[in-house]
């Protein structure tokens, strides 16, 4: 393995185009659509995401072992996306239908969608997100491959939280908008997804093979032997936490604290653009600081614009939009960072156990990705409901406009703060991976 194509690259960077083209459509939109759409309570949806992430603790491990032993022509990776990227597609479109049923049918109805949804996504992510690992082993390679992967990401971000709402207005109803600009972004997901498997293939297929013979029962002793992944993903999970929390209130907080939804393309087309800014320049911070000095600077820059953010009243719309695009600045390194350690886990997770278990590593770390999305929802539900919010009414109360305020300031700022405590136990630098991948050569030798 050695330096990859800029079209390999691209290629890469296409998956995650497509997968938050539905992704985002759930941190953003789905717990609005549950509550103001499809009319079910704030607190029924947060114990809907519970649900969803209590199986996903056991679906997820047996992804991640079910791809490890996966043998195809197509690679043990690729061929996921290959099989399961129409089925996610369906899912998601099922998932913002609006049924007319009983207020339990509904709830039974959201539950079911998106459980299912929740493991197609699963069948693709932990796959596609493995790539970076087997597509290089230079580290400056994989943390481009992580921005390349996250500028991508963003602009999936902003195609739905830009074009989502006025997609959705100009429908007859808000039912039949969020369906068929779902089915929409769910067409060009696949296309997306059908992208990346060919123009990866050639890379992928040059990568190393190990044989990865373990049983079910294997799968946590090897990952709790393998500290520095239990770091990344302990920190990462707290981390996004607090992005997915911003992101889930961001609808909320436009809508009523500010008192304009036709302001929230705006507001999230400017953060997004600042976390894509953000992006470009992560590759060079992290030859100057290395991933954990990045990580950390980036999480204070997200700190210190959340609070200044906390206080800015909700008339003063250019300073929502400067202090709101610096947090989220800061706070992009959270996850940009977070996926370009995991592969440099995997090497360390070789040495000490003898298993690369590249499929059970990012089933765990895309496990907490789930679970910040499901903490995110309830958190932000909770606070709804704790709060006294009423779906639909245009003005709110004051303490359900300091609620929702708490999501996108106070809130968040304790998971980030959290997320750095842990991030600073991370032991990998550049001398020490070097040192990781030289012991592994010795062994194979």
């Amino acid at each position: 393995m050695g330096e990859l194509k800029l079209s390999t690259k691209i290629g890469y960077g296409m998956g995650d185009l497509a997968g938050n083209l539905l992704f985002q459509m759930t941190v953003i939109y789905l717990l609005f659509f549950y509550t103001d759409v499809l009319g079910i309570s704030a607190m029924a949806a947060g114990i809907i995401f519970l649900i969803a992430r209590l199986w996903d603790a056991v679906n997820d491990p047996v992804m991640g072992l079910l791809m490890d032993r996966t043998r195809s022509k197509h690679g043990k990776a690729r061929v996921y996306l290959l099989y399961g990227s129409l089925p996610l597609g369906l899912a998601t479109i099922a998932m913002f239908y609006a049924p007319d049923l009983p207020m339990g049918g509904k709830v039974a109805y959201a539950a079911g969608t998106y459980i299912l949804w929740g493991m197609l996504f699963t069948l693709v992510n932990i796959p596609y997100s493995s790539l970076t690992a087997s597509l290089t082993d230079i580290p400056q390679e994989r943390t481009d491959l992580s921005s390349i992967r996250m500028i991508f990401m963003l602009i999936g971000v902003i195609i739905v939280s830009v074009a989502t709402e006025p997609l959705v207005s100009s429908f007859a109803t808000p039912s039949r908008g969020y369906f068929s600009v779902t089915a929409i972004f769910s067409l060009l997901a696949l296309f997306f997804f059908l992208l990346c498997f060919r123009l990866t293939g050639k890379a992928a297929s040059e990568s190393r093979k190990k044989d990865e013979s373990y049983k079910l029962g294997e799968i946590w002793p090897l990952l709790l032997k393998n500290r520095q992944l239990l770091i990344v993903t302990a920190a990462s999970l707290i981390g996004n936490m607090a992005v997915f929390i911003r992101e889930t209130s961001a609808i909320y907080y436009v809508t009523y604290n500010m008192g304009d939804s036709g302001m929230l393309p705006f507001f999230l087309g400017i953060v997004v653009l600042s976390m894509l800014a953000a992006n470009l320049m992560i590759p060079l911070a992290t030859k100057k600081w290395d991933k954990k000095g990045t990580y950390l600077i980036g999480s204070a820059i997200g700190v210190a614009g959340s609070v200044i953010f906390h206080f800015i009243p909700y008339d003063q719309t250019a300073l929502i939009f400067l202090f709101g695009a610096l947090s989220s600045f800061g706070i992009a390194a959270i996850s940009t960072v977070g996926w370009a350690m995991i592969p440099d886990t995997i090497e360390y997770g070789e040495l000490v156990t003898g298993k690369r278990a590249e499929g059970i590593s990012y089933a765990v770390y895309s496990f907490s990705q789930k679970l910040a999305t499901a903490v995110a929802g309830i958190t932000v539900a909770s606070v709804l409901q704790w709060s006294g919010y009423a779906a639909n009414i245009p003005v709110q109360s004051d303490q359900t406009l300091r609620g929702i305020l708490s999501t996108l300031t106070v809130i968040p700022v304790i998971f980030i703060v959290l997320s750095m405590g842990i991030i600073r136990l991370y032991a990998i630098d550049r001398t020490t991976y070097e040192g990781i991948l030289l012991k592994l050569k010795e062994k194979m030798s």
